[in-house]
């Protein structure tokens, strides 16, 4: 059952959403083509076997750094209200972080925000920014230009953020999400 106001998310769909439609149609072509049948009658027991589901009042699909912090911050909200809500978060790499796969530069602002102890809990952000140089690039030479303001990086940290991700994922795990990765979903 669903709860009140709650949504429930089908975490295992047709395993074979277009075979029914492959053999559909050819069902329709086969008066076409002759008595040859190009698919049995026979149904694939998979496909009638009863589906797993779960009732959550939040599901959120896809586990990168904004899905995560989604999570952390209603388990956060639902916490100080004393409310109960039943957060999950699916994603389809078989770990958390695997499919992110670029560098980045932070700026802390954020996460100070969401998890303000984070460097207490070891969040992955352990490399300074501590200058900034700004090029045009010409296929002979490179030009050095002021940095423009908006692109100085005091205060910010160069991060993977595969390793971001990873942090994220424990940190909502520890605040009570429930993580289920390798699960596709949309």
């Amino acid at each position: 059952p669903l709860r009140p106001g709650g949504y429930c998310v089908l975490l295992c769909g047709d395993p074979f959403p277009m075979f029914s439609r492959v053999l559909q149609a050819a069902r329709r072509l086969q008066p076409r083509f002759g008595s040859a049948r190009p698919f049995s009658d026979a149904v694939d027991p998979r496909l009638s076997e009863p589906r797993a589901s779960e009732d959550f009042d939040v599901v959120i699909v896809g586990g990168g750094p904004a899905g995560l912090s989604a999570a952390i911050k209603l388990k956060q909200l639902s916490q100080a209200s004393n409310k109960d809500l039943r957060v999950c978060v699916i994603d389809k790499a078989a770990e958390f972080g695997r499919h992110t796969l670029s560098g980045a530069v932070i700026e802390p602002r954020a996460l100070n925000e969401l998890i303000p102890d984070w460097k207490e809990k070891g969040a992955p952000l352990d490399t300074p920014a501590t200058s900034d140089k700004f090029y045009y690039l010409t296929e002979k030479r490179a030009f050095r230009l002021p940095t423009p303001p908006t692109l100085h990086n005091d205060g910010n940290y160069i991060v993977s953020l595969s390793n971001v991700v990873r942090g994220l994922a424990t940190q909502a795990e520890e605040a009570g999400v429930e993580m289920y990765p390798g699960f596709a979903g949309a």
